[in-house]
């Protein structure tokens, strides 16, 4: 048994003063030879004797009043759930005795026969309890009464190792704060206690043999993208120790409590895996810092990632300041390409030269995000990488810098095919403008055709098929241009008054239509225009920072059809003004995608035309719009070169490499590992590092990448509250602690069962009540 306050025990000395008491006040009786009474000095000397077994059993009492007071402020513990459990035997059963003894002196004295009853039936309680823990504890490794400190623990830490966590305060990241945590608390542990570690890159995890292997496992730990996230650890933290033969059970959450760690969508499998495992208690170590410092590129976005030649792009970086008012400087760097890099020499990775094409300055306020554009052009044909970056320290160097990767091709090979009585004027001039075409700087290198020659084209050559104002057509013809979309082309239909119901409602035609077409509505005497929801859709982005100043109303529309009902797959991007009625419907098949206009843009000067979108007064905002959709409409079909963490990157290889190794140079490695291409697409299920990944082909040519970037939150640091984690993991459901004390405090209360202090206490109160009960009771005045 261990005791708290050791020295306390000295106060069991006190135990002489009952008895000293006891000596010293009692009465000596004085001799008084009286003849006539002598028949009474035989009935006192029977007295004294039921007095004198009364004396010794009120000393008795007393005696354990006070060493009960002193055991109980000397805190003691046990170091086994056993020892602990007979003690509880003992302490019972003594109380019984103790009971039983009073309750024979009360039989004895003759008129406390109530007292006898109360008191023996009292006893037997108490020893019928006694001896049914003890049966409880022969029969079961697992049953503890009392406190049970010291006994083996079956810890599993877990371990918050996403980016956010190389946040360095006090010259310390957050994840080398919770590695000395970690190592100290495996040193508290009892010995015999088995340590599991995991971590968000860890996968499987079993019970480390010795603590020595858990310290080592917790100095292994890094900072990684991807992986697990919490909320499905913590349930499979749950499940390994449930599953460990140890008794006690502990489970350390070590984190920042940044906000993006708790998605909603994981926080019920959370509460579900704790309320599950009530009995074993769960500890929420904070390593976060309450009011961090941090300036970020928070988002990188591109406005497309693949541009023809000597066309631009543009970038646009959001900067964020967190908790302190600064001057941020950002510089946009461009790699230079070289098809015979990368490679590695004396085990260093070789890559191109960078250059920095801009720089910008900006002033943040606490709190406040800004955003930065840069444009970019002139660029030869092929993969171009660069990336944004904040120019000085802070807090957090890996939200510091953002990547990109972008494809410069020839201009895109599209076919308008004009639809009876439909003139492609104004759309050819909008996508490839006459000087462009000229200076051949046009995006789009477009044929134009009436529609009765469609059938006989070949649109393996395009990229983008426009179809203005179509009318009937073979049902082979709408079978070759929904192949023609699986396979990764663009189709944008532009419905006019060429339109039939008995046709547009084919088998073969809706496959590119998204629904059923219905009927056509006018606007007679009201005003009807194009008015988006919201421009979140990537097709709209152009038009986000101006969203609310955008003319809209200026180029109304008179006629558009409408359609019973779309398909489930059909996405709505843009509406009429008139009850919310889709005007631009955006559906996927197979790789590419299929956009249907519901107004037509190709009324030649004959007809009253359906709209004036293109030739209202300075119609610029269609002319965006049209330009927008043909982008998006070519780029579904295209390369992805920019992904998210984690994502499994596929890249189209050369016509001549589609069965030639090639070699992948990851952003941390200089050891490159050999991939091969599966029908002519290489895939890289493996992302967890950010920076850009280059493919080089073994056999020479030109060299692929892509770029790769955590989630735009991935690296915000403000804290959940009290609240949220009452939500997150249930009502008092985990102890919060951030200092080590604080550890120890609650590891003492959640592993202290039914404590000996209080234990001590009852029984001291038990005790005096039974010694006031007899003093007052059998020795009071007659």
């Amino acid at each position: 048994m261990q005791f708290a306050n050791f020295g306390l025990l000295l106060g069991g000395l006190l135990i002489a003063i009952p008895i000293v008491l006891h000596l010293v006040m009692r009465q000596q009786p004085k001799p008084f030879e009286f003849p006539a009474l002598r028949f009474v000095q035989r009935r006192n000397v029977q007295n004294q004797r039921k007095l004198q077994l009364k004396h010794w059993i009120l000393l008795l009492l007393r005696c354990l009043v006070v060493a009960l007071l002193v055991l109980a402020l000397a805190r003691p513990g046990v170091a086994s759930a056993a020892i602990g459990n007979w003690i509880a035997v003992g302490g019972l059963g003594i109380l019984g005795v103790i009971c039983g003894l009073i309750a024979l002196a009360s039989w004895l004295a003759g008129d406390r026969k109530l007292l006898a009853y109360v008191l023996a039936g009292a006893a037997v309680l108490m020893l019928l309890t006694s001896g049914g823990i003890a049966a409880v504890t022969l029969g079961s490794e697992e049953a503890s009464f009392l406190a049970d400190q010291e006994a083996p623990v079956a810890a599993v830490l877990v371990f918050d190792t996403s980016p956010r966590m190389l946040y360095r305060h006090q010259n310390q990241t957050r994840l080398e704060r919770a590695q000395e945590i970690a190592e100290w608390l495996i040193g508290q542990f009892p010995s015999e206690s088995e340590v599991a570690v995991l971590d968000q890159r860890s996968g499987g995890s079993l019970f480390a043999s010795d603590v020595g292997a858990a310290r080592q496992a917790v100095q292994r730990l890094e900072s990684s993208v991807g992986g697990e996230s919490l909320a499905e650890l913590i349930p499979r933290a749950v499940q390994l120790a449930e599953g460990n033969e140890l008794a006690r059970k502990e489970i350390y959450l070590f984190s920042d409590l940044a906000r993006p760690a708790w998605e909603e969508q994981g926080i019920n499998r959370v509460r579900t895996a704790l309320e599950e495992a009530a009995r074993i208690p769960a500890y929420l170590i904070n390593v976060g810092v309450d009011e961090p410092q941090n300036g970020a590129i928070a988002d990188l976005a591109l406005s497309q990632e693949s541009i023809s030649e000597n066309s631009e792009i543009i970038l646009q970086a959001e900067i964020s300041s967190d908790g302190v008012a600064s001057s941020r400087t950002v510089e946009l760097m461009l790699e230079t390409q070289d098809d015979t890099l990368p490679r590695v020499e004396d085990g260093e990775l070789i890559t191109p030269e960078s250059s920095r094409r801009n720089r910008q300055t900006i002033e943040l306020e606490p709190g406040e995000s800004k955003m930065v554009s840069f444009r970019l052009g002139g660029l030869a044909p092929g993969i171009h990488h660069g990336w944004v970056t904040l120019v000085g320290e802070d807090g957090l160097e890996i939200d510091n810098q953002r990547w990109f990767s972008l494809e410069v091709r020839p201009p895109w090979p599209m076919l308008v095919v004009e639809g009876n009585g439909a003139t492609s004027r104004d759309l050819v001039n909008a996508l490839a403008p006459p000087a462009f075409r000229e200076s051949g700087r046009a995006a789009f290198d477009i044929e134009v055709i009436p529609q009765s020659e469609l059938d006989r084209k070949d649109l393996e050559r395009y990229d983008l098929v426009a179809l203005l104002d179509p009318a009937k057509m073979p049902e082979a013809t709408w079978e070759k241009l929904a192949r023609f979309t699986r396979q990764g082309g663009g189709v944008m239909t532009f419905l006019g008054r060429n339109a039939r119901l008995e046709d547009m409602n084919g088998e073969a035609a809706m496959q590119l239509l998204p629904g059923t077409l219905a009927t056509q509505w006018r606007a007679g005497d009201r005003t009807w225009y194009l008015a988006p929801s919201d421009y979140q859709h990537q097709l709209l982005s152009a038009f986000r920072e101006i969203g609310a100043t955008i003319p809209w109303r200026d180029f109304p529309v008179e006629r558009h059809w409408s359609f019973d009902e779309l398909d489930d797959d059909a996405n709505v991007i843009v509406q009429y003004s008139n009850n919310h009625m889709p005007a631009l419907i955006e559906q996927r098949l197979g790789r590419g995608v299929a956009l249907t206009f519901t107004t037509s843009i190709s009324d030649g000067p004959e007809v009253q035309p359906w709209n004036r979108l293109f030739t209202g007064f300075d119609s610029w905002p269609f002319f965006v719009l049209s330009n927008q959709m043909a982008r998006y409409a070519v780029q579904s079909g295209d390369r992805r070169v920019n992904f998210t963490a984690g994502d499994t990157a596929s890249l189209p290889t050369a016509a001549d490499q589609v069965d030639k190794t090639h070699l992948l140079f990851t952003p941390r490695g200089t050891d490159p590992q050999e991939v091969t291409p599966d029908l002519g697409v290489l895939t890289v299920p493996f992302t967890n590092h950010v920076g850009i990944y280059r493919i080089r082909p073994l056999s020479g040519g030109a060299t692929l990448g892509f770029s790769v970037n955590l989630p735009p939150a991935a690296t915000q640091l403000a804290q959940i509250n009290a609240e949220d984690i009452q939500r997150i993991f249930g009502p008092e459901r985990v102890q919060v602690a951030r200092e080590t004390d604080e550890i120890v405090r609650q590891q003492g209360q959640a592993r202290a069962g039914l404590p000996l202090f209080p234990l001590a206490l009852c029984l001291m109160a038990l005790v005096f009540g039974l010694e006031h009960l007899l003093s007052n009771r059998f020795y009071r005045s007659q």
